[in-house]
């Protein structure tokens, strides 16, 4: 079991991703030295410039900035986000060895075939990739079990079960969860990352947490 921290990307919708440089380190800085598994810098995007305050950049080096320094790391990784919609996969350097390791990338259901292309590319790059299609919820079994066929094609480190709008319940989360038991390749990651709205994102991880 693996904890992923998102606050600097996508806590960044309450504040515009304006966190200040020196704020978004020691945000990082302290996850790490908490222990946490992995921590999401920003988010990848095609925007105006780089300004260092913001956590939301073109290129992968820009994120990489608020890492702590090598030695500093521990066992945590790094992840930033991209969206297929709203990201030029060019920008994206190849990896490196170094730094930000994990691509979580995601797409919505107008452009989901897409957004599948853009997660080959983003595995041809080198990263751990994770794919996160928007909204889980909204797609019928069948569309999900097309999504399974393609994830396992493509066979990214991650694959994630997103309730964007905080929708899910119980008797949803069997549901899918047992689709991605059945369907999924068994050696690819399952995630899951919830949105509070009905109370009830803390039961529904400790449901899934008891999953074999």
């Amino acid at each position: 079991i693996k904890l992923l921290d998102c606050t600097l990307r996508d806590g960044g919708y309450v504040n515009n991703w304006q966190w200040g440089f020196g704020s978004a380190r020691r945000i990082i800085q302290t996850l790490t030295r908490a222990g946490v598994d992995i921590v999401e810098v920003g988010f990848l995007r095609n925007v105006d410039g780089y300004d260092p305050d913001v956590t939301v950049c073109n290129t992968i080096e820009e994120l990489n900035r608020l890492l702590p320094d090598e030695g500093q790391r521990g066992h945590t990784m790094y992840s930033g986000m991209a969206m297929r919609s709203n990201y030029d996969i060019s920008k994206l350097s190849p990896y490196d060895g170094h730094g930000i390791e994990i691509i979580r990338i995601t797409a919505h259901d107008y452009d989901i075939r897409d957004g599948m292309d853009f997660a080959r590319e983003v595995k041809a790059r080198g990263y751990k990739l994770s794919i996160n299609p928007i909204n889980i919820m909204g797609y019928a079994d069948k569309d999900l079990l097309w999504i399974f066929d393609q994830v396992n094609a493509i066979h990214p480190w991650q694959f994630s079960i997103v309730d964007t709008f905080g929708s899910m319940r119980r008797r949803d989360l069997e549901r899918i969860v047992s689709m991605a038991d059945h369907n999924l390749a068994p050696d690819i990651r399952l995630a899951l990352h919830l949105h509070e709205n009905m109370a009830l994102s803390f039961c529904l991880a400790q449901e899934f947490l008891d999953k074999h």
